[in-house]
């Protein structure tokens, strides 16, 4: 019952967010553009804009949030969320590579971030390959996020005025930047690699009694850790390339989740995702309606959100 009203939740803030914007739709334009009998005006607006824009935040909502699970999981950290390993970082100064190289277009700066993602994630794990447990990976994450982000302060002094807008724009985070080809192609990439990840909920809860009592039941547990970063590589690195840095998502939702339903990764998995997708569109809706028409970025909603929930969380650990 619980994921059916997460569910529909979920589905009111999908509405909410194509019926939010500064252009008004009524209900018969509604139904004329569900049926394919919409005027261009109506098209563009929600099949051009609000669409896409919708189904990117449930999308990198949902990644975020799975992928903070998965990691604080397979780390034992409550701390743990995708970026740990380098996977943001590496992103990030992919696309800030293109940009200061004059290659403005979209599609090129979120691919140059897709590169940077697995690059960055691949170097942590091979600098972490002769360090036993998962000690060796979190502090090979750490090394290359301060790296990355020095190089990044590095390439920005080299910048000029527009390419700092630019980086700074994208820093922030948008929803609106990944063109269509690359919405429909998420739309199929993310849902097939979730299902991949949910299939090891066995494993995971596993992990839950200690790593040595995981493999005594059959759990190899550096193969599932090495399958486990690559499948959030492949899957984050996309998303934060063309959204730019939201954070809080994958560091928040899943300890909330875990403190209301419980640590069982069978539920816990597709609740979290149900979770952090509700989360990320109801901050784009707001960030659409604080400063009409202009709209503010959302990763500063999240983050001015996420920060407070934070700092109450750190005062109200788990037992």
């Amino acid at each position: 019952m619980k994921f059916v009203w997460l569910l529909v939740g979920l589905l009111l803030l999908v509405f909410a967010s194509l019926a939010t914007g500064p252009v008004a739709v009524a209900l018969p334009q509604w139904l004329a553009w569900l049926t394919g009998h919409a005027d261009d005006q109506t098209r563009l607006v929600l099949g051009e804009l609000r669409l896409p824009r919708t189904i990117m935040a449930v999308l990198t909502g949902a990644t975020l949030a799975v992928g903070g699970a998965v990691m604080q999981s397979l780390f034992r950290n409550p701390l743990a969320e995708p970026g740990l390993v380098g996977v943001s970082a590496g992103a990030a100064l992919g696309a800030v590579s293109a940009m200061v190289l004059g290659l403005t277009s979209l599609l090129i700066v979120g691919v140059a971030g897709f590169i940077g993602a697995l690059l960055a994630t691949a170097l942590a794990w091979q600098f972490a390959r002769g360090w036993p447990g998962s000690a060796g990976l979190l502090l090979a994450g750490v090394a290359i996020n301060a790296l990355v982000f020095s190089l990044i302060s590095l390439l920005i002094a080299f910048a000029s005025d527009d390419q700092i807008r630019s980086m700074t724009f994208w820093s922030l985070g948008s929803l609106t930047r990944a063109p269509w080809i690359v919405v429909l192609a998420l739309t199929v990439w993310v849902p097939i690699g979730l299902w991949w990840i949910y299939r090891r909920w066995p494993c995971l809860n596993a992990l839950l009694i200690g790593e040595a009592q995981a493999a005594h039941v059959g759990v190899n547990v550096s193969a599932l850790r090495a399958s486990m970063i690559v499948a959030m590589a492949l899957l984050v690195g996309p998303l934060v390339a063309f959204t730019g840095a939201i954070s809080f998502v994958g560091l928040l939702v899943p300890q909330f989740v875990r403190r209301v339903f419980g640590s069982d990764h069978r539920q816990l998995l597709p609740l979290v995702g149900l979770v952090g997708a509700s989360v990320v569109l109801a901050a784009d809706i707001v960030s659409r309606l604080l400063v009409a028409p202009a709209e503010l970025p959302i990763g500063v909603v999240v983050s001015l959100v996420g920060a407070p929930a934070f700092l109450w969380l750190l005062r109200r650990p788990l037992a």
